[in-house]
């Protein structure tokens, strides 16, 4: 037998998996050499092992040492040959005439001995009989009689080992978290861990002999048992398969179950592993609601509405979504605080759900705008359904001891199913679409998606690309339109207006494009530019006019920066400006929609001496009170009532009223839009001082602004 190091290492590791080293006398392996001893007629008669260093005895018989060295060991070399070992004669035989063993004490004169093989054929250990005269050959029935002996010594080393496993087995089982179950073809227990305990509630000695289905519930019984299943039956391998255990107190507790099964010749048994899943399932559930519902209100979040749109579209059944998006509540937002913020959107949620069919699914998509997806033909006229939406989100909310006003409009789009239907994305952007329309129109109004809104939507992504463009490749211009004293005709300022020179349509006035522009990302950059623009010009003017100011027009998007009262003060710095140099208009839509922060900037700029001027006052919904509210220095007289001005009596009473409001209110007043002298005229007569138009000056390059 090959006894290199890797092959006696294997060996020693399958004695040492046998545990038979360092172990207590075993009755058996007495009872063996006994036997041995008297069959051959021999006075000693052994069962070792064959460790690294020593062959070492579990039992001997007319041998008083415990071991042997390997070197020396008779025992040894039948174990290192994995076969019968005789010498008859050991003064005869060439390999061990000179023996210590034999030519000293003990004198061995007759050895046999048959190896300790495993089912794996390992030799481990050996049988052995020794005597101290020689004796004739072994007959074959003896040396049968010998391997039959080690052979007995081996199954019972096997059937040791296996008991000794299944006590570590079953040790671990009842430590283990999980209930280890045992039944019998009788589907009765035999078997009952700590896990198993904790979980139902039931102690080992009341559940043995027990039917499962009385411990678990008929249910998981029938989910794990094959109807009529008997000994002559066993079910298959089970693995991670999910059910409901019944419990002792009438409740359910969610389990995962694996199991297999066993058999001998009469009768087979099952072993379950039943895991407790309730926590993992709780946490699972945690997570799903975390991915498709918005925890403010409760409802599904845009992603479970969309989900659950294209599962529908994908089974060609009709759907309808509604958009439905709140008006004002930015405001009451930041007026009354987060919190009654909230309030409000919960509120909301509550009635857009309390308003929709059965079935339907009311789902929030963003801050303040809400989504309904009806599905199949519902028989529910969206449009009606909208009005009645709207009417109750337009009701009084009454939270934290305030009352709270919305208004609310709505976008509605429907797909019929079939070939040509829009995905998810798709019909929810047709809706988006729609509501942007109706906003625009006004009011509390819900509105149909039509492809001409779908026209200008690809229109406006066109133009907004093409701006992107524009000011990436410096087609973007600064014109400055001349402001000047109407009793003298001198410049004294000028306002920064901005042109596009288009590579195909020419120089394009804000007019074509400002709307895509302010509503775009790159709307700041923009902004912060025409600042840094604006006040190089006025730099260089103010070289030749000490006095002279450059006008410019702010974007909402700059309004709301964080970092503009620190840009301002830069560029003035950078420029060499007086912070009087610069005024910066503002425009009532940009007003109406500001909050306490936009505030707070301009009053810094204000603090700082910059001017503050009220663009086209009198064009929209702005009231008085606004005039008190911000730190205004100049109001500008829109172009529509200085056109008018000689002929429309109305107008005439206009522009009175507010140069007569800014005088009142200490404001500067300037007038737009001047085409000819008897307007000027006029416009001096009433008490304004100074204007710009086309009588005086249209918009000029810069290299064309007069000196």
């Amino acid at each position: 037998m090959d006894t290199g190091p890797t092959q006696e290492a294997s060996r020693l590791a399958t004695l040492n998996d046998y545990g038979v080293l360092g172990s207590p006398p075993e009755k058996e392996f007495d009872r063996i050499v006994a036997l041995a001893a008297a069959f051959f007629e021999v006075p000693v008669a052994l069962v070792g092992f064959t460790g690294a260093d020593q062959h070492i005895f579990m039992a001997r018989q007319g041998f008083e040492p415990c071991y042997v060295e390997k070197a020396l060991s008779f025992c040894a070399d039948t174990v290192a040959r994995g076969e019968l070992l005789e010498v008859p004669d050991t003064l005869v035989d060439p390999v061990y005439r000179d023996h210590p063993l034999v030519r000293a004490t003990p004198s061995i004169r007759f050895y046999a001995g048959a190896p300790l093989i495993t089912p794996d054929g390992v030799a481990i250990g050996a049988v052995s009989v020794v005597d101290y005269r020689p004796h004739p050959p072994l007959t074959t029935a003896q040396g049968e009689v010998l391997r039959h002996l080690a052979s007995m010594a081996m199954d019972y080393l096997a059937r040791r080992r296996l008991l000794d496993i299944r006590r570590a087995a079953l040790k671990l089982a009842s430590s283990m978290p999980d209930a280890i179950v045992c039944t019998d073809q009788d589907r009765r227990i035999t078997f009952w861990n700590q896990g198993a305990e904790r979980l139902t509630g039931v102690a080992m000695k009341q559940a043995m002999g027990q039917p499962f289905a009385a411990l678990f519930g008929e249910a998981l019984d029938r989910a794990l048992f094959k109807p009529g299943e008997d000994g002559s039956a066993p079910a298959g391998p089970i693995a991670n398969r999910s059910g409901f255990l019944t419990l002792p107190d009438g409740g359910r507790c969610p389990v995962e179950v694996s199991s297999t099964t066993w058999a001998s010749e009469s009768h087979f048994q099952r072993g379950f592993v039943i895991r407790d899943v309730s926590q993992r399932q709780s946490m699972q559930n945690r997570l799903r609601y975390l991915r498709d519902y918005d925890r403010l209100t409760d409802l599904p979040n845009r992603s479970r509405f969309l989900e659950q749109a294209q599962y529908a579209l994908d089974r060609d059944q009709p759907v309808t979504v509604l958009k439905i998006g709140l008006g004002n509540f930015k405001a009451i937002n930041s007026s009354l605080g987060m919190a009654v913020g909230d309030a409000v959107l919960r509120e909301a949620a509550r009635r857009v759900s309390d308003a929709v069919p059965p079935g339907s699914l009311v789902a929030r998509l963003s801050g303040d705008e809400y989504g309904v997806l009806l599905e199949g033909d519902t028989g529910t006229d969206a449009a009606a359904l909208c009005d009645t939406i709207l009417k109750q989100l337009s009701a009084p909310y009454r939270v934290r001891g305030f009352e709270c006003h919305l208004s609310a409009c709505a976008g509605m789009a429907s797909s019929a199913g079939g070939n040509d239907a829009p995905d998810c994305h798709d019909l929810l952007k047709r809706a988006l679409l729609a509501l942007q329309a109706a906003k625009q129109e006004g009011g509390s109004r819900a509105l149909w998606f039509s492809e001409d809104l779908g026209d200008r939507a690809e229109q406006r992504h066109r133009i907004e690309h093409e701006l992107r463009r524009g000011f990436g490749d410096d087609h973007f211009a600064i014109y400055f339109q001349p402001q000047v004293s109407l009793s003298s005709g001198r410049v004294i300022g000028a306002e920064a207006l901005l042109r596009w020179r288009h590579p195909q349509r020419g120089l394009l006035t804000p007019g074509s494009f400002i709307e895509v522009l302010e509503a775009s990302d790159f709307a700041l950059r923009v902004g912060d530019w025409i600042l840094e623009t604006g006040c190089a010009f006025a730099a260089e003017q103010r070289a030749r006019h000490a006095d002279f100011r450059i006008g410019i027009n702010l974007f909402a998007c700059q309004l709301r920066d964080a970092d503009l009262v620190e840009k301002v003060a830069a560029l003035l710095a950078r420029f060499g400006l007086p912070a009087a140099a610069l005024e910066l208009e503002i425009t009532e839509t940009t007003i109406l929609e500001a909050d306490e922060e936009v505030l707070d900037a301009l009053f810094r700029l204000r603090d700082l001496g910059v001017r503050i001027a009220f663009d086209d006052y009198g064009t929209g919904y702005a009231s008085l009170s606004l005039l008190k509210k911000y730190p205004l220095t100049r109001l500008k007289i829109d172009r529509q009532f200085v056109t008018g001005l000689v002929s429309n009596r109305d107008d005439l009473a206009i522009v009175k009223a507010i140069i007569g409001l800014g005088q009142s209110l200490d404001l500067e007043v300037i007038a737009e839009g001047i085409e000819n002298e008897e307007q000027a005229l006029l416009l001096l007569q009433l008490g304004c001082t100074e204007g710009q138009g086309y009588w005086f000056s249209k918009a000029l390059a810069r290299e064309a602004f007069p000196a």
